[in-house]
C-alpha cells in the first residue's frame, strides 16, 4: 500500500559529496530539503587510527554492496575483465565516499582544463592518441574557483595556499592556479615521517608543501561539516 508522505520542495537522493553540498544553498534559500541516504551516520569511533582495519577495509560502512561495483581493467576491449587489485568501495553513509579517500581536498590545476590544447602546445598533437575522445573542457578555474573557495570554507579544508591573487607564497602550493583567499584553517601539523620527506624533497630540488586536508587544524563551525563529513566536529 503506497503512504503519502508530507510534501518538501526538495529530495536529495545520496547525500554524498554531491549531495551532502548540495544542501546547504538550498536550506539557505528557505527551501525545505529531505534527504534520502542508504547508509547511516559515522562517528569519530568509526574512524580510530587503526591500520590493520583500515587498511583491511574492515570499515563498519564498507558494505557488501562494494562488492558488486569492484572496478575492474582490461587492455583492449577482446581480453577479459581483471578485477583491480586496490579496491576503494563504495560508502553507504552520509558523507558518502568522502569518508575513505584520505581526505585530500585539491583543486584541479589550470592546464587539468585544457588537456588537449595544452599537450599539443607541449608535446605536439601526436601526442594525443589516435581516436581518443578527450577534450578540453567547455569552462576553466576562473569560473569554478569561487564554488571552490565556497565549499572550503564551510566544509573547512585546512591547508597552505601558495597563489592568492596572483601573489606567490612559497610556503605553500607554488603550482597552483590563483585562489580569492586561503585556506580557512592552517595545514594540519607535520611528523616526524613528513619532516623527514620534506627534508630529502629539498635536497632533490623539489618544492614541498602541506596538502589540503578536509580535516580541521582547529576548531570549526561544523554546520556544513555535519552534513559533508557525516559527523559533527571532525573533517575528513
Amino acid at each position: 500500500m503506497a503512504v503519502e508522505l508530507k510534501k518538501t520542495d526538495v529530495v536529495v537522493v545520496g547525500l554524498g559529496a554531491a549531495g551532502g553540498v548540495a544542501v546547504l544553498p538550498l536550506v539557505d534559500a528557505g527551501l525545505e530539503v529531505v534527504g534520502l541516504e542508504a547508509g547511516d551516520w559515522r562517528a569519530p569511533t568509526d574512524f580510530a587510527p587503526d591500520e590493520l582495519r583500515n587498511n583491511r577495509r574492515g570499515w563498519p560502512h564498507a558494505v557488501q554492496k562494494a562488492n558488486r561495483e569492484i572496478p575492474v581493467h582490461r587492455p583492449d576491449a577482446t581480453s577479459p575483465d581483471s578485477p583491480r587489485g586496490s579496491i576503494h568501495p563504495m560508502m553507504n553513509a552520509v558523507g558518502g565516499t568522502t569518508l575513505h579517500y584520505w581526505a585530500q581536498s585539491w583543486r584541479l590545476n589550470p592546464w587539468d582544463f585544457k588537456v588537449v590544447s595544452e599537450t599539443t602546445r607541449r608535446y605536439g598533437a601526436a601526442r594525443i592518441p589516435r581516436g581518443s575522445t578527450v577534450q578540453d573542457w567547455p569552462l576553466d578555474l576562473e569560473e569554478l574557483e569561487p564554488y571552490y573557495d565556497k565549499v572550503e570554507h564551510e566544509i573547512g579544508v585546512s591547508g597552505r595556499a601558495g597563489n592568492i591573487n596572483g601573489e606567490i607564497d612559497a610556503r605553500g602550493n607554488v603550482f597552483e592556479g590563483p585562489r580569492r583567499r586561503g585556506y580557512p584553517m592552517p595545514p594540519l601539523r607535520g611528523s616526524g615521517f613528513t619532516e623527514l620527506m620534506t627534508g630529502a624533497a629539498r635536497r632533490l630540488g623539489w618544492h614541498p608543501f602541506p596538502g589540503p586536508a578536509a580535516i580541521n587544524s582547529r576548531p570549526y563551525g561544523d554546520r556544513a561539516a555535519c552534513v559533508y563529513h557525516g559527523f559533527c566536529g571532525r573533517g575528513g
